[in-house]
C-alpha cells in the first residue's frame, strides 16, 4: 500500500520542473501568432492607418485583430507564470514577472473594450468612453512592454537577451516616437501608420523571443539539477 501511494507523487515531482518551460514556450508561440494575425489584418485592409483601427467596432478585421490582442495578453501572462513558477533571477527593481502580468492584463482589457468606428482620439468630436478605455489600456500595455524590455536589458548574466532587448527597446522607442510626432503634427499618415505597425510588431516579437529565452533557462536549470 505504501508503494501505491508514493509512485504518483514521485511522478508529479519529475514532471513539475518541466512545466515552466512549457508555459514559456506556449507563451512565445502565442506572441508570434499574435504578430502574424495582426499582419494578416493589415494585408486584409491596407487602407487602415493605425493599429487599433483594425479592431474597431464594425470593422471586418475586428474579430481577428482582437483575437491577436488577446493572444498577446495570453503570451505575457504565460511567460509571467513561467517566471513565477521557477524564478531564475529576472528581478530588476521589481520582478519582471510583475511587469508582464500587469502588461498582459492591460492588453486583455484592450482586446475586449474596443474602439468605436474610426477609433477617434479620446476627447475629440465623435469619440466615446470606450475609445478612452481602449486607448488607455493599449498604451499602458505598450509602455509596460517597453519597461519589461528595459528590465531585461539590465540583466548582465544573459548577454544575448540583454543585447536583443537593448536593440528592440531603441527600435521600438524611435519608431513609436516618430509615428506619434507625425500623427500629432498631422503629417504623412501612411508613414506614421507604418511606423506604428513596425513598433508594435517589434514589441510583440520581443515577447516571443523572451519566452523562448525563459524556456531555455528553465531547461538548463533542470539539467543542472539532474546532474547533481
Amino acid at each position: 500500500m505504501t508503494e501505491t501511494v508514493e509512485r504518483p507523487v514521485s511522478g508529479v515531482r519529475r514532471d513539475a520542473p518541466h512545466r515552466p518551460a512549457l508555459l514559456a514556450n506556449v507563451g512565445a508561440a502565442a506572441a508570434f501568432g499574435s504578430a502574424a494575425l495582426i499582419w494578416l489584418c493589415r494585408a486584409w485592409d491596407p487602407s487602415v492607418q493605425y493599429v487599433s483601427q483594425l479592431g474597431a467596432t464594425a470593422m471586418p478585421t475586428a474579430p481577428v485583430f482582437n483575437l491577436a490582442l488577446l493572444l498577446l495578453a495570453v503570451a505575457a501572462v504565460l511567460v509571467d507564470r513561467a517566471l513565477v513558477a521557477r524564478p531564475v533571477g529576472y528581478v530588476v527593481g521589481w520582478p519582471v514577472a510583475t511587469t508582464l502580468l500587469i502588461c498582459g492584463l492591460c492588453f486583455g482589457v484592450a482586446s475586449v473594450v474596443t474602439c468605436s468606428p474610426g477609433c477617434p482620439v479620446p476627447f475629440t468630436p465623435g469619440s466615446l468612453p470606450q475609445d478612452l478605455l481602449h486607448i488607455t489600456f493599449a498604451v499602458l500595455g505598450f509602455v509596460l512592454a517597453i519597461v519589461a524590455m528595459g528590465q531585461v536589458a539590465m540583466i548582465r548574466r544573459r548577454p544575448w537577451m540583454r543585447a536583443t532587448s537593448v536593440v528592440t527597446l531603441i527600435a521600438v522607442g524611435v519608431t513609436a516616437f516618430t509615428g506619434a510626432m507625425i500623427a500629432l503634427f498631422r503629417g504623412d499618415t501612411a508613414l506614421g501608420g507604418n511606423l506604428e505597425f513596425t513598433a508594435a510588431t517589434l514589441a510583440i516579437a520581443w515577447f516571443g523571443v523572451f519566452g523562448l529565452q525563459v524556456a531555455a533557462d528553465h531547461r538548463q536549470a533542470v539539467r543542472r539539477g539532474s546532474s547533481v
